[in-house]
């Protein structure tokens, strides 16, 4: 079953939350970058995000 969000209004941009549980999983920080691609057809259109793994770890320690 897919979980579903909303987007959250910050002045004049939108944004998509990770829910934490999701972000703790994937082992995301608030240094990650990700990639946005759009995936598109007839009927719908697919915000598709990138994280290469890995990326996350690494840049935690960075940090260090």
């Amino acid at each position: 079953m897919p979980l579903k969000v909303r987007p959250v209004k910050l002045r004049d941009s939108l944004y998509l939350l990770i829910p934490v549980d999701i972000a703790r999983l994937l082992g995301v920080a608030s240094s990650s970058d990700f990639q946005l691609r759009l995936d598109e057809n007839q009927d719908t259109v697919k915000l598709v995000y990138e994280l290469k793994k890995g990326e996350a770890e690494s840049n935690d320690t960075k940090k260090g």
